[in-house]
């Protein structure tokens, strides 16, 4: 009997944007998006029981942003067991997409943003990057390991160096 390999299944991605630049996030991540006022004065919300700590992304990714706008949403992630919130300027949308629309980084991404990135896409007249959940969330993973729950959460590894040209080693 001869098995046809179907398609490889589309991967869906929440656009926003952060400061001026596009985010892409895994939909299979988010558990919700809020609005500053749904959130309230709480600096890590909790949503059915579950604590989702405050990432401030924008520092963590060096960006210039005003937070304080009234299209800023809370987006919450969840990963292995492991939550988090982090602001964003706006939502711009879902997009679905084929796993092949989902760029390699260029050579110039040759530092610690290889952590921070998993990709590109191509969006509107400029380009989202794909941000890596499992970064954002990395010091909530640390903390669920020091203390000795959830054990097994997997690390992410650095990619080992390589030369770009003769004078930079990235």
């Amino acid at each position: 009997m001869t098995r046809i390999s179907s398609p490889a299944a589309p991967s869906r991605f929440l656009i926003v944007l952060l400061g001026a630049r596009y985010l892409a996030l895994d939909a299979e991540s988010i558990q919700g998006v809020l609005t500053l006022e749904e959130v309230g004065s709480l600096d890590d919300p909790t949503i059915h029981g579950l604590v989702y700590r405050a990432i401030n992304l924008a520092d963590r990714l060096r960006i210039l942003d005003n937070q304080g706008s009234a299209h800023s949403r809370i987006v919450l992630l969840s990963e292995r067991g492991v939550q988090g919130s982090i602001r964003v300027t706006t939502v711009q949308g879902w997009l679905e997409l084929h796993p092949s629309q989902v760029l390699p980084l260029s050579p110039q991404f040759c530092g610690p943003e290889r952590r921070w990135y998993r990709g590109m896409i191509l969006f509107e007249k400029s380009i989202a990057l794909v941000l890596n959940t499992s970064w954002v969330l990395d010091e909530q993973v640390a903390s669920v390991e020091d203390s000795g729950g959830q054990g097994g959460i997997p690390r992410l590894v650095v990619a080992p160096k390589m030369s770009v040209n003769n004078s930079q080693v990235c």
